[in-house]
């Protein structure tokens, strides 16, 4: 007997499969396959009670009717029931049945769509971010790319430039990673850099040349950032001319102070370079510049070459002159610049006119200012002459007294000042004699006349006023010397007391007496002590008279015994008059010859110089006259004045010769406070005394 398979019939319940014995009987209902009403009845009535099929459930189709399974038809008589044996169930879930645990979906409101949209499904994946691996250009240009290699297909489609993708970094650890550097390091060629410029090849030369251009340029000159030589002219040739080189680079590590704030910032901003290596390279730079210098001297001045380099030559000198003044040398090394300077420039000044302009005026200017400190010498000649001329014309003008004719006077008053010193030394009377005094005169007019160029608003306007008032400040103490003859026989004792009275100037202490007015006996020149209305003509930079009406000193305004500037020690005391009584007289701060205008006008100049701000470029130019109106300073609060302009140009320009004036001033304020008037004057000779010859620019 053979058996076949009976397929399960699809109802809400499992259906077991049974196999049909074709030797058993088979029902009549079961013959046919085709499914019909009558058939369909005939089958259930003849279906057994109690029968495997009593609880099965029919699955019915959308118009209700019953489903009729498909049978095979079979051998009636090899059918048997008792063969039929039940299949084995499945074990996986029926899809069409919904899960146990979870909802059913809730059918939505309103007719059904005729496409009816996905069922949300809860998404349980992670979302990761913007893809990392895609081209450079999708990347830049914010587009999905496709990934092709090795062209992006987006990209040609779009027809752009495909860049390829960035390469793949592997996680290393850090020993793997020095491993990879140093074999990568072994594997590469050795070259060396050479440097750009001639002579700038270390940290230590680069940290010089950057001071240079940032800093030291724009402090030397009043332009600032707008036509400065400096950085257009001399900078221009180093480039080309490795001794100019030297000397720029020299000059820059001399006036670097590593002591203040700048300084140390360098320092500290620079790892690979200290203090040692610094003064080290700065030292070299100073003797390349002298070697290369010196070989240039060396060789004959007609030659080619020679006449080519003059420019850098000239550029040399002045560098290692201005150097001496960053350093602040007391030995007098700027002269031999000087004199080097004023020797070559009138047989082989550079080819160059602008050049010749430049250095013609920073020099000259520096020869007529270092007669204030240089003490007069019979074997050696003057570099400042009365007649010199320029040979070229000095447009545009930087400085001032150079090219409009100022310190010319600066010469004259000096020739007069000299004759002078010269008859005090010879003890001849009177000191000052009449050509002297007839030349004073056309100085002082020719001062008075004297007019500044400047554009309005330029600050050398007013830095001219000042210059203008303190060569009328050099002419006036130049005439009036302190007396050689004893002090009684220069004036008439009064028979009143306080006859002598006092002359009051802007800024004097009150009730200051003057001991005399005068410049010797003999020499018909002075102020006439017992004249109630002379009226006396100011400086130039004044427009009004100052009386000298003599009156007696009012009550208590003589200063106290330690205000009087005074001390035992003196070398030349001035002889005591005593008035009446048996109280000592009031000992006066000024010298025998003071009188009001000289006052008044240290009292403008030093209104000019508190008028500038410390950061303003014209405080190159206001050394000299704090030197010379600091001199002509009779008064404490002048004084302090005086010293603070000092620090404000020594804070600006870092030049070191500051400290060098003011070291004098301060030796010439202690020489007034003893009443060594004759020192006082003569403050060339206390430069001398003290060892200190330096530039006074």
């Amino acid at each position: 007997m053979s058996t076949v398979p009976l397929s399960p019939i699809s109802t809400e319940q499992d259906i077991p499969c049974v196999v049909v014995d074709s030797s058993a009987a088979v029902p009549p209902a079961l013959r046919s396959a085709a499914p019909s009403d009558s058939t369909w009845d005939i089958y259930q009535d003849d279906r057994p009670v109690g029968s495997a099929n009593d609880g099965a459930n029919w699955e019915h189709g959308a118009d209700d009717e019953p489903t009729v399974p498909k049978l095979e038809p079979l051998d009636e008589d090899s059918f048997r029931m008792d063969d039929v044996q039940e299949a084995p169930r499945t074990s996986l879930p029926r899809s069409d049945r919904p899960a146990s645990g979870q909802p059913k979906t809730k059918r939505p409101r309103g007719r059904p769509r005729k496409h009816p949209l996905t069922p949300q499904t809860p998404n349980t994946k992670v979302t990761k971010g913007r893809s990392k691996t895609g081209c450079i250009t999708c990347r830049k240009r914010k587009k999905k790319c496709d990934e092709a290699k090795p062209r992006c297909l987006n990209c040609e489609k779009n027809a752009v430039v495909c860049e390829g993708y960035h390469e793949k970094t592997l996680w290393k650890s850090g020993r793997e990673k020095d491993e990879e550097k140093q074999r990568r390091k072994e594997s590469l060629p050795h070259i060396t850099l050479q440097p750009i410029f001639q002579g700038v090849e270390t940290p230590e030369d680069r940290i010089f040349f950057s001071h240079y251009i940032n800093h030291l340029s724009s402090v030397l000159t009043v332009e600032g950032q707008h036509r400065n030589a400096f950085k257009d002219m001399l900078l221009q040739m180093a480039v080309e001319h490795r001794g100019l080189m030297h000397s720029i680079l020299s000059l820059a590590s001399k006036h670097i102070d590593f002591e203040t704030p700048y300084g140390s910032k360098l320092l500290t901003s620079s790892p690979n370079v200290d203090l040692p290596s610094l003064m080290s390279r700065s030292q070299f730079h100073h003797n390349a510049a002298m070697e290369q210098l010196l070989a240039w001297g060396s060789k004959d001045e007609g030659a080619p070459e020679q006449k080519a380099n003059l420019a850098p030559r000239y550029g040399q000198m002045l560098c290692l002159m201005l150097q001496t003044a960053a350093e602040g040398s007391p030995d007098g090394a700027h002269r031999v610049h000087l004199t080097a300077y004023k020797s070559l420039i009138q047989e082989n000044p550079p080819p160059d006119k602008a050049f010749t302009t430049f250095i013609t005026e920073f020099f000259q200017y520096r020869v007529f200012a270092d007669e204030l400190i240089r003490y007069p010498d019979m074997q050696t000649k003057r570099l400042a002459t009365e007649d010199w001329v320029p040979w070229t014309e000095i447009e545009p003008a930087r400085l001032i007294g150079v090219g409009d004719g100022l310190f010319h006077y600066m010469a004259k008053i000096t020739t007069i000042r000299n004759e002078i010193r010269a008859n005090m030394v010879a003890k001849m009377d009177p000191v000052v004699d009449y050509t002297s005094l007839y030349r004073a005169a056309e100085i002082d007019v020719a001062i008075r006349e004297w007019a500044p160029t400047w554009p309005t608003g330029d600050n050398r306007d007013r830095v001219s006023l000042l210059y203008k008032q303190m060569m009328w400040v050099y002419l006036y103490r130049t005439i009036y010397p302190p007396s050689t003859s004893p002090l009684p026989s220069l004036f008439t004792a009064p028979t009143v007391p306080g006859a002598i009275g006092s002359v009051m100037g802007s800024g004097a202490a009150a009730g200051t007496n003057i001991a005399a007015v005068g410049v010797g006996a003999g020499t018909g020149v002075g102020v006439g002590v017992g004249d109630a209305s002379t009226i006396l003509p100011l400086s130039p930079a004044s427009s009004q008279p100052c009386s000298t009406t003599l009156s007696p000193p009012p009550s208590g305004a003589l200063p106290p015994i330690s205000d009087r500037r005074l001390s035992s020690s003196s070398h030349h005391p001035t002889t005591p008059f005593r008035s009446s009584g048996d109280s000592p007289p009031p000992v006066g701060l000024y010298p025998p010859h003071h009188d009001a205008r000289i006052s008044l006008a240290v009292d403008e100049s030093l209104a000019i110089l508190d008028s500038f701000k410390p950061s303003d470029p014209v405080q190159t130019l206001l050394l000299v006259p704090c030197f010379v109106i600091g001199c002509a300073s009779f008064v404490p609060a002048q004084q302090e004045r005086i010293r603070a302009a000092v620090r404000t140009v020594r804070g600006y320009t870092g030049l070191r010769n500051c400290d060098r004036v003011a070291e004098v001033l301060e030796e010439v304020w202690r020489l007034m406070a003893r009443a060594e008037w004759a020192m006082v004057w003569d403050w060339q000779g206390v430069a001398r005394s003290m060892e200190l010859d330096f530039a006074c620019a």
